[in-house]
């Protein structure tokens, strides 16, 4: 029965998604779909994971000065886990893009939202295509936007260990010249667990800490220090 629940409560998400998508399509056709998509995008996160019977707990918001925008990276748990940030970016009084697979474009309705939100395009596979999505995320970034990175590349295996942190996402904020804000979540591998299919009923918690400044300092050691705030707060060495 617990499996079922699951499964019902991933259809329902779906199905609110991809209405959210659609509606921001149409009201396109009449107005602005960005400024309808962005007004809604914490309250439509805050409202799946409400109908998904997730709670959320969000800390260390005086961290943030909405003035500014950043680089934010965390650990990596759950698919679920850009669905908390973007239900904590109206606490946090800041709004969110991220990084995501190219793939994901072509679906209709949700590939156009994406592209309302600003999410920067990624091709896997050589050097170039790479540093192409590199150079898209510091011009977003320019724009005064602030980007969610996952440094790890992909999902806890286990849902808590933090697996060994990639370099680009502190290249890239090195180069746009912005400091990095890292932040913790915790909840979202029992939320949404890496194997299996569905949503379950959980207690989520993100936090985010103070930012990392990264003037006069190199892609490693910005990379190095926000690896050690995150290894701290997950008490892993």
């Amino acid at each position: 029965m617990k499996k079922i629940g699951g499964i019902l409560r991933f259809l329902k998400a779906v199905i609110f998604v991809l209405n959210y998508a659609i509606a921001t399509y149409i009201v396109n056709i009449f107005g602005n779909g960005e400024k309808f998509l962005k007004q809604r995008t914490s309250s439509g996160a805050k409202k799946v994971m409400d109908i998904t019977g997730a709670s959320i707990t969000v800390s260390g918001t005086e961290n943030i000065d909405t003035n500014k925008h950043y680089i934010f990276v965390g650990n990596h748990r759950s698919y679920t886990d850009i669905l908390v940030i973007f239900a904590a970016g109206g606490i946090a009084g800041c709004h969110f893009t991220f990084m995501a697979k190219k793939e994901l474009f072509h679906i209709p309705f949700l590939g156009k939202a994406m592209q309302f939100l600003h999410v920067i395009s990624v091709e896997r596979g050589s050097t170039s295509k790479a540093m192409k999505s590199l150079l898209e995320a510091i011009e977003v970034i320019k724009t005064g936007r602030n980007v969610v990175i996952f440094p790890e590349g992909t999902r806890s295996n286990d849902g808590h260990t933090l697996s060994p942190f990639k370099k680009g996402a502190f290249t890239i904020a090195k180069r746009a010249e912005v400091d990095v804000i890292p932040f913790v979540i915790e909840g979202t591998e029992k939320y949404m667990p890496k194997k299996g299919f569905g949503m379950y009923k959980a207690d989520v918690s993100i936090k985010f800490y103070p930012p990392i400044y990264t003037h006069d300092k190199t892609d490693a050691e910005i990379m190095n220090e926000a690896e050690n705030v995150i290894k701290e707060a997950l008490c892993q060495k």
